[in-house]
């Protein structure tokens, strides 16, 4: 793989993957557009708080591409 195509899988957009609310109280990971991030804890019904690289973040629901 060339470096130009390698560029291009990482900026093009992935489509998100359905889940369910049960399944993300559940969660223990989940991916944004950034990548995936690991589930501290979650705060309410519409977002998590995640380790980030400079400290702890929350995550809107509406921006979680995928759960696990």
């Amino acid at each position: 793989m060339t470096p130009e195509q390698f560029a291009a899988t990482r900026t093009t957009p992935q489509a998100p993957v359905p889940y369910t609310p049960e399944q993300f109280a559940k969660a223990r990971e989940v991916r944004t557009r950034y990548g995936w991030y690991d589930v501290l804890y979650t705060i309410d019904a519409d977002s998590v708080a995640v380790a980030g690289d400079f400290g702890d973040l929350r995550i809107p629901a509406g921006t979680i591409l995928e759960v696990r």
